[in-house]
């Protein structure tokens, strides 16, 4: 598997988003606290929750993509990949690994403890309770896929109905129990390299390069312009498989740009 990345410029907008996130949420805890020394031990709490949590992720997913190393060279992988959604905003996803097995958006969740979860309403227990949690990684896993599908559908044709995969991995939780929740929810290293190596596969090589590409090179969408839509009448999907006898007489995919020039 080779490891790519995107442009510095995109990475560095995207921190800035973040910062400016931060530097609001102090402003509230300081201003509810009345200011003063109480506000700024509350504030520094805050800022030290978020860096802490920041790097506890950043070791999940450097841990992660290093054991998936073994998947072929036609694979490839993000790390924190970026995806621009409408009004110059991005959403950002722990690994996006694109392969002959499909598009796989990993939410790395390194929760310790025991969770469960019933239509991406999720609780934690605590004790001898369970606790519900405000948010949900399934929820948030299903938004990232509508996200990167309203972004890469409009630009690509020819390629498989379904293609792209949303799983949530807790490697480090004590025990994780699902039902009828929209995205696979998965327990460790094992599931989830079961899960890459075990799906059938659905793009060819080509393809994978030219999916690849548009993550490497997207920039974010201007202000006035809005996240693609999707056709009311979506063109025909082609079968791509390289097996099919009628592979010859089918147009290649397109790759359609709509990459706009950095500010």
């Amino acid at each position: 598997m080779r490891i790519l990345k995107q442009s510095p410029l995109l990475q560095q907008a995207f921190q800035a988003k973040i910062q400016d996130k931060i530097s609001d949420r102090r402003q509230e805890v300081k201003e509810s606290l009345g200011g003063g020394f109480f506000g700024e031990i509350g504030a520094s709490f805050v800022q030290f929750q978020q860096i802490k949590n920041q790097i506890k992720g950043n070791l999940g997913e450097n841990f992660l993509s290093f054991l998936l190393m073994s998947l072929p060279d036609s694979w490839v992988m993000f790390k924190n990949a970026l995806i621009p959604i409408a009004s110059r905003k991005l959403t950002e996803i722990d690994l996006l690994i694109i392969g002959n097995r499909g598009v796989f958006l990993v939410e790395v969740k390194t929760w310790k403890g025991s969770f469960a979860a019933n239509q991406d309403k999720w609780k934690k227990r605590e004790g001898v309770k369970w606790v519900p949690l405000e948010n949900s990684p399934t929820s948030q896993s299903l938004y990232h896929k509508k996200m990167f599908q309203q972004w890469v559908i409009p630009q690509i044709y020819g390629f498989h109905e379904d293609f792209i995969f949303a799983p949530v991995i807790f490697p480090v939780a004590k025990w994780i129990g699902t039902t009828n929740c929209s995205v696979p929810v998965l327990q460790g290293f094992q599931e989830l390299t079961q899960m890459l190596q075990q799906s059938p596969e659905c793009l060819t090589n080509e393809q994978v390069l030219i999916i690849s590409k548009l993550v490497e090179n997207c920039e974010i969408l201007d202000s006035s312009e809005d996240s693609p839509k999707f056709s009311p009448k979506p063109k025909p999907i082609l079968d791509s498989s390289e097996d099919s006898p009628k592979s010859s007489s089918k147009p290649k995919p397109i790759l359609r740009k709509r990459l706009l020039p950095s500010e």
